[in-house]
């Protein structure tokens, strides 16, 4: 049984260019940001990276200049790039784009309207419309050439061939392929820096990958020749991956000798070069050595791509299915459907896949002619392959699998049926597949009776094998092997040697401790005679001391009656204090309650409001001197509870119809009543005024509180509100209102900075010392 081998999954351009992509893609992260924490550090007067607040800002101040469209540009990136509401974020984005279009035009500024066209083309991505996208690469490109600017033409081409997904119409037409040789043609021309250079390979090697798809071998060899004096002279990461599609080219060829020399090449590079081994390397010299006939030395490549620390990795499947094949050569069906079985129950997830090992099923059903289960597989893979869901080199090899299938069971018939399907891919195969069919149609020819049909097929496997005969010489592949085992041993002798010189260390560093250690020792033996001269020393010391401390002894005494009258006075005077606290507290809540007495008998409305401010303040004092009375502490107050009571109170006291719902991040900190107090009422008149001014047509609203650190005994209040905000002529700097008035004179009072911003509702910022100004003073 012969099924589809791993250089038929690697022939399909979408996988290749897949691992393609994400080595450049990871390239031009690192090349990007490197240049993004360049031009960062180069911005104008703004604190870290270009945040939207700071961009926002930055346009606002801007004139109707390039450095708006640059700022336009940015802000429409932040919001293409955002994870979360993508609807709505592009939404955002798309009127920053439209502006920055019609000002770059208006400036004449063609770089920048191919700057904001590039972003226009990420915006087209994201909204998933190709037309579109396609369109303004198209015209950006149109633009670069205008210019005469080839960096900003090969970067547009660059762009369009990674960025739109290509189609069958795509590569049929030859345009998906024309935007990756256009970029290339001009990084061959101007490029000179690393980045340049490695663009250049990156794209030679996609060219050769379609040349292989065309199957154009030799011009595929010599791109990929070309590329590798490019990798070796500019010290490029993609060396081992150019061995490794070389390979491929020269199976598909039927050069095998020369397939099996490349994909040890890749191994053996990407060891030299401190590179990961890739999977794809190690099944590249399976797939040689299965494309020679030689089953057990495929198997031990195949198994070292099985045998991963990620047991759950579907890829897994793959190299599964291809040691089965090699297994049944070997006439080993029965382990071969039990390691599918074991690894079909490691990989959960399975719909990837997952109809390698159905076909591995299947040809292992086949060879243990179990035909009914066989048959159940089978059919699943033909109903797959109806859906247009297999690739064409898998279809191929599922029709050859199916011929054998029914050939075993001598139903010529529909074994001819699926085998002249399998033979229109033919020149896809490798030779030994090639052989195996055409040994079935002469087979199935000499069955029924076509002996002309017969002797042709037989021809064929003749020749086809002579051909692989020749191919595999034995002297050759012995060399090769030789030459990678001798590769190998001379990595392990390095790995040896650099064993022997860490053990060498290690016999140093244990000297080193042994000399430390004797000398160690030395300096012990002086310590501890120089101890003992102390000894004697402080011997008759102690006897000169014990008579003092008989003296000092009557003197703790008398300190300690000292001691306890001290703090029976201390404890006097916290009880005194805790006292003077509880009659304040009353005091406040006796003068609340005549104010609310006199507001019976007002009837102007805005002196009863006035008197229920004045009863807001004053309770914020009084639940100071409550939380004072209430603690052990007389001194600090706990800010977190205080702030949650108080707006609790001022919550009660102020909701009406509205639904006003609170948002608390407090600190728990503890403040000296000179700063809780004037914090309260800041709290108090900032919560007051947005009842009062915030939400005047509104029957709902949010107030965020937080209290946070952001330096060292540096804090901040900030109370916002999603309200309507400020009117356009207020300047609460010049504003003679008494709140706003007692909420600077208060915050001048703890020496701290008070602002008021007015954006999407208003909020107040109090930065302010934790330090007491007493505590202050006496440091100074």
């Amino acid at each position: 049984m012969v099924g589809p081998t791993l250089p038929d999954l690697y022939k399909s351009h979408y996988i290749r260019r897949l691992i393609t992509c994400v080595s450049f893609m990871v390239f031009c992260l690192i090349i990007f940001s490197t240049q993004n924490s360049v031009a960062r550090n180069r911005e104008e007067n703004i604190n870290g990276e270009d945040s939207l607040q700071n961009l926002s800002l930055l346009l606002y101040k801007s004139k109707a200049d390039t450095n708006r469209v640059n700022y336009l540009i940015k802000i429409a990136n932040h919001f293409i790039k955002q994870q979360g509401n993508q609807k709505e974020n592009l939404a955002k984005a798309l009127p920053c784009l439209d502006k920055a279009l019609v000002l770059s035009n208006k400036l004449k500024s063609p770089y920048w309207e191919f700057k904001t066209l590039i972003v226009y083309a990420r915006f087209y991505n994201k909204k998933k419309m190709r037309v579109q996208q396609a369109a303004t690469y198209e015209k950006a490109i149109s633009i670069a050439k205008n210019m005469d600017n080839k960096h900003l033409e090969a970067s547009a081409w660059t762009a369009y061939f990674f960025n739109i997904p290509d189609t069958v119409a795509d590569y049929r037409n030859k345009s998906f392929y024309n935007r990756a040789a256009n970029a290339h043609a001009i990084y061959k021309e101007i490029g000179k820096s690393f980045d340049e250079k490695h663009r250049e390979a990156i794209l030679l090697k996609i060219m050769a990958d379609f040349h292989l798809e065309e199957e154009k071998f030799d011009l595929a060899i010599t791109e990929l020749n070309e590329v590798i004096a490019l990798d070796k002279k500019y010290k490029l990461p993609g060396l081992p991956s150019a061995y490794d599609l070389l390979s491929a080219v020269y199976q598909q060829k039927g050069e095998l000798s020369k397939a099996l020399n490349m994909a040890l090449q890749s191994v053996k590079t990407a060891q030299i070069n401190h590179e990961e081994v890739l999977d794809t390397y190690r099944n590249r010299v399976g797939a040689a050595y299965e494309a020679m006939g030689k089953p057990k030395e495929s198997i031990k490549w195949y198994t070292k791509t099985l045998h991963t620390p990620d047991k759950t990795d579907p890829f897994r499947f793959i190299p599964a299915y291809m040691l089965a094949t090699q297994m049944i050569k070997l006439g080993q069906a029965d382990k071969a459907l039990s390691l599918l079985k074991k690894t079909w129950t490691e990989v959960p997830d399975k719909a990837r896949f997952d109809y390698f090992i159905y076909l591995g099923y299947g040809e292992s059903y086949t060879a243990l002619k179990n035909y009914k289960l066989a048959d159940y597989y089978f059919k699943i893979l033909l109903k797959q392959a109806d859906s247009e869901i297999l690739s064409n080199p898998f279809k191929t090899s599922l029709f050859f699998s199916i011929s054998e299938f029914y050939f075993a069971q001598k139903k010529y018939d529909l074994a001819l049926q699926y085998a002249e399907k399998a033979r229109v891919n033919q020149i896809g195969m490798t030779l030994p597949r090639q052989i195996r069919l055409n040994e079935i149609l002469y087979k199935i020819n000499l069955a029924t009776s076509k002996p002309a049909e017969a002797i042709v097929h037989f021809q064929n496997y003749h020749a086809l094998r002579d051909s692989m005969l020749s191919q595999e010489n034995l002297s050759t592949i012995e060399r090769l092997q030789i030459e990678f085992q001798a590769s190998q041993k001379e990595n392990e002798n390095e790995i040896l040697r650099k064993k022997s010189q860490l053990q060498s260390q290690e016999l140093n560093r244990i000297q080193l401790i042994k000399n430390f250690t004797f000398g160690g020792l030395v300096f012990l033996s002086i310590v501890l005679l120089l101890l003992y001269g102390r000894f004697r020393l402080k011997k008759k010391l102690h006897e000169a001391l014990a008579i003092k401390k008989a003296d000092i002894d009557i003197a703790y005494a008398a300190l300690e009656v000292n001691i306890q009258q001290k703090n029976n006075l201390i404890e006097e005077k916290e009880s005194l204090i805790k006292e003077v606290h509880h009659r304040v507290k009353n005091n406040l809540q006796l003068t609340m309650s005549l104010l609310n007495s006199q507001s019976y008998y007002l009837e102007d409305q805005s002196a009863i409001e006035a008197i229920k401010e004045s009863q807001h303040r004053l309770k914020s004092i009084a639940l100071i001197h409550q939380k004072l009375y209430q603690t052990e502490n007389v001194a600090t107050i706990n800010i977190q509870p205080y702030i949650v009571e108080l707006v609790e109170y001022l919550k009660e006291s102020l909701s009406d119809e509205k639904r006003i719902n609170f948002d608390l991040d407090i600190l728990n900190l503890e403040l000296d009543i000179s700063k809780a107090v004037p914090l309260g009422l800041i709290l108090n008149e900032a919560i007051t005024n947005i009842f009062k001014y915030a939400f005047p047509d509104r029957h709902e609203g949010r107030i965020e509180i937080s209290l946070k650190e952001q330096q060292v005994d540096q804090f901040n209040l900030l109370i916002k509100d999603n309200g309507v905000g400020f009117p356009p002529d207020f300047d609460y700097e010049q504003s003679k209102t008494l709140g706003l008035i007692l909420m600077k004179g208060l915050s001048n009072q703890i020496d701290g900075d008070f602002k008021m911003e007015s954006k999407n509702g208003v909020s107040v910022s109090l930065t302010f010392s934790g330090l007491n100004d007493s505590v202050v003073e006496e440091n100074d």
